[in-house]
């Protein structure tokens, strides 16, 4: 709490007012109402000169005087010059906006003042009560409509406006003072609410006197006659004075200070901001400090402003609510906290944190972020580029940073050359030797044909042969014509669903061999279809296998064998496949139609090419025989 004394004021080159001060324009005598009490009448009492112009300082009583902290005092005019100086108004301005605990008003050689509106304001335009003072309970209501507070003042709220008597008595004549506190006696006082902290900010305070106190047996003479008209003994001495006004407070410094002394160049009271915190009133993070929203200290937290994580690359960041929810910012222990967003990357990096780079730069993968020039020009070649920008970093999976985007038929981190299978840099046209029909590594060499592939870019079928594939060493297949004719071309590839089936129903496995026999079923329309599937033959044919147990059983080791039927002839698969099952997965496995990999069923004999195709001319069943090597009790699908 630092009190801010007369002295104090000064020095803060606060500045007084008034619109109404004896002596001014014309001088005028006035009478101590204290010497002529019934009663109490003082021999040879002395009315003195009050004159504005004045070179005696003992005849000038200006307003300054109630802040410069000496016995001098300032004086309103008495009511003998009109009952309009009952009312007149009295402005301090601090010169800058304080927490006012208490204000205490010294009157001088007059009662204190009767009815009047204590007021307070951030802006000196609008106004806003602090407390009310009447002259009796009764004037609370029928003056302010206030239900009057009696005895001492108490507050029930924080911002309670309340009207009391209590200061307004007619007694003592001269130097009575009036205390009002704003802070103690309220329910935050202890632990400061943001209600009591919005209700104490001033930087303005006013006086709004309106009625002079006087003693009752003038009362009805003051009330119904022009004070111009009355005997001046009468109405010389009832005027306002004011000796000091006293203002305690504190500097609004949010919790996050300590003191405040006064500033020698800007005379003001400067709070000595900690917890990273700034302006004239810490409140404010300071530069840098913006990765958490600023929030006042309090007794129980400090609410630090924390340092933005710019990876040294920026002096200052601004907090931003989106960033925040979406854990867009990597804070300074490396956790997605907070939404400070860097300003001004320097380096040449970018980004929320200054973690990337901008456009046209890259950070290698072993270069850190903390790192002094971080990133490096990207360098793209505009022939065979898209821009020139690059990939900034390794932020992405699978995208190395450095990597320009080429245009189709252009490759290297720079776009700087052909890519495979085109030539001629930089116009980079595409090379035209095939390679499925070809034996080149490199399409843009000269076309060297497989056996039975033709053509000057080796794209086509010699006579006799057809199906042209990359994985076939001679290119094309022979025709197979059942004899008939040896002249065929490649048809459409077709593509067939693939095949889900359980037998039905689900058979319980033992340790002796079990067949599962796919047939044509209404429930499962998708199937391997009886008939022509030469386009099969050197295609793959893909099943799963599971058996429904509970999990914690046993591994389970499967041998399947397809049997394929077509004809007279049935082919099975050699050698069998080795599946190893766990309860409740589903084991996939892949067989592909070459004559290597199946036998004559019946006798054992190996499978000639034409034998393959004599059976998926036209085939009549698919059959999967699985083995077990071990019990297990469960269906198998």
């Amino acid at each position: 709490l630092t009190e801010l004394d007369s002295e104090q004021i000064r020095n803060n080159n606060a500045v007084i007012t008034s619109n109404a001060t004896c002596g001014d324009p014309q001088p005028e005598i006035y009478c101590k109402l204290v010497e002529h009490v019934p009663g109490r009448r003082i021999k040879n009492p002395h009315c003195p000169r009050c004159d504005a112009n004045s070179v005696l300082p003992k005849e000038r009583h200006p307003i300054t005087n109630a802040i410069d902290g000496t016995n001098q005092w300032w004086q309103s005019p008495s009511i003998k010059n009109g009952r309009q100086f009952h009312w007149i108004t009295v402005t301090l301005d601090l010169k800058q906006i304080f927490q006012v605990a208490y204000i205490i008003i010294k009157a001088a050689n007059s009662p204190r003042p009767g009815n009047w509106i204590l007021e307070r304001s951030l802006d000196g335009v609008t106004f806003d009560p602090w407390q009310y003072y009447a002259i009796s309970d009764s004037e609370c209501l029928t003056r302010y409509n206030i239900r009057p507070r009696l005895g001492p003042p108490t507050y029930r709220t924080d911002t309670e406006v309340i009207c009391t008597s209590y200061y307004s008595r007619l007694n003592p004549l001269e130097h009575g003072e009036i205390h009002t506190s704003l802070i103690n006696g309220r329910p935050g006082a202890d632990d400061l609410t943001s209600d009591l902290l919005s209700f104490t900010s001033a930087r303005y305070i006013r006086l709004r006197l309106q009625r002079i106190r006087t003693l009752n047996a003038d009362l009805m003479t003051l009330s119904f006659r022009d004070p111009r008209d009355i005997d001046p003994i009468v109405t010389r001495r009832y005027y306002y004075s004011i000796k000091d006004i006293s203002v305690g407070g504190m500097c609004i410094c949010y919790g996050h200070a300590q003191s405040c002394p006064l500033d020698p160049v800007t005379k003001k009271l400067q709070c000595v901001c900690e917890h990273n915190t700034c302006g004239e009133n810490c409140n404010e993070c300071c530069p840098g400090y913006h990765q958490l929203p600023w929030q006042p200290g309090t007794v129980s937290q400090g609410n630090t402003c924390e340092r933005c994580n710019c990876h040294n690359k920026a002096l200052d960041c601004f907090y931003n609510q989106t960033v925040s929810e979406l854990s867009l910012s990597l804070n300074i222990h490396g956790v997605r906290r907070g939404g400070g967003v860097c300003i001004d990357c320097q380096q040449n990096t970018a980004g929320v944190n200054c973690e990337t780079c901008r456009d046209g730069f890259y950070r290698p993968s072993e270069v850190s972020p903390h790192s002094d020039s971080p990133c490096v020009e990207c360098n793209c070649d505009l022939r065979g580029s898209k821009s020139s920008v690059c990939r900034r970093d390794d932020s992405q999976p699978g995208e190395d940073p450095s990597s320009c985007v080429c245009h189709p038929g252009f490759a290297g981190r720079r776009c700087d050359r052909c890519a495979f299978g085109f030539q001629d840099f930089p116009q980079c046209v595409r090379c035209d030797c095939n390679l499925a029909g070809s034996t080149n590594t490199d399409p843009c060499q000269p076309c060297t044909c497989k056996v039975h592939v033709t053509g000057s870019h080796c794209d086509s079928c010699k006579p006799g042969f057809y199906n042209l594939q990359q994985n076939n060493p001679q290119g094309c297949s022979h025709c197979f014509c059942s004899g008939v004719s040896d002249v065929c071309e490649s048809s459409t590839p077709i593509s067939l669903p693939r095949l889900s089936h359980s037998p039905p129903p689900p058979a319980r496995l033992t340790p002796h061999r079990l067949t599962l026999t796919v047939s044509p079923s209404p429930s499962h329309p998708h199937r391997l279809t009886p008939g022509l599937q030469l386009v099969s033959y050197g295609g793959f044919l893909n099943f799963s296998l599971s058996y429904d147990v509970p999990s914690d059983n046993e591994t389970l080791s499967l041998e399947p064998c397809s049997v394929f039927q077509g004809g007279s002839r049935a082919l099975r698969l050699w050698p069998a496949l080795l599946l190893f099952l766990s309860p409740l997965a589903e084991q996939p496995a892949s067989l592909q139609m070459l004559p290597r990999r199946f036998v004559d069923s019946r006798t054992g004999d190996p499978v000639t090419r034409d034998d393959l195709l004599l059976v998926l001319a036209g085939v009549t069943a698919l059959r999967v025989r699985v083995h077990s090597n071990a019990s297990a009790d469960g269906p198998v699908r």
